[in-house]
Formats: structure tokens, sequence, C-alpha cells
């Protein structure tokens, strides 16, 4: 991903008020490590599970919106929506 692709999706993410997809990720293998521990009940899996979706689906999205958004640099230094 070029740094103009991650400053887009990072401005995007801080427009609407949403954690980075760094952090959403960070989040989501916490809730892996807590699945994974020894004496986990059923119920506590299954609320770690839901989560993890959530942050997944709104990650998609965030990144969806970004590829929309992505721009390509012309020739003459110009940004234009890339199609």
């Amino acid at each position: 991903m070029s740094d103009q692709e991650e400053r887009t999706m990072q401005e995007t993410a801080e427009q609407d008020g949403e954690q980075s997809i760094e952090a959403s990720l960070e989040e989501i293998q916490k809730l892996l490590d807590e699945m994974g521990r020894d004496g986990v009940t059923l119920e506590e899996s299954f609320a770690c599970y839901e989560k993890g979706i959530r942050l997944l689906r709104q990650v998609n999205e965030r990144i969806d919106r970004v590829e929309k958004k992505v721009q390509m640099l012309t020739e003459d230094g110009t940004l234009e929506a890339f199609e």
C-alpha cells in the first residue's frame, strides 16, 4: 500500500470517528488470544467472536471506502480520481 493510500485510510477513519485499521486489527488479535487461553468459557469465546466479526466488518467497510477515494497522480502532478 502506498503512503498516500495509507494517509487517506487514516484520514477517513479519523473523520468517521473510528479507530485506525491497525488498532482494529490489534484488537482482533487480542480477542483471538483471549479465545485461545486455557479456561475460557464458551460464552466468553462467543462474545469475543461476535466482537471480532463486527471489527472485521468495520475494517472491510473502511477499506472499501478508501479504495473508492484512491487517487492517481498524473504526469503533470495533478491528482485525479482513480476509476
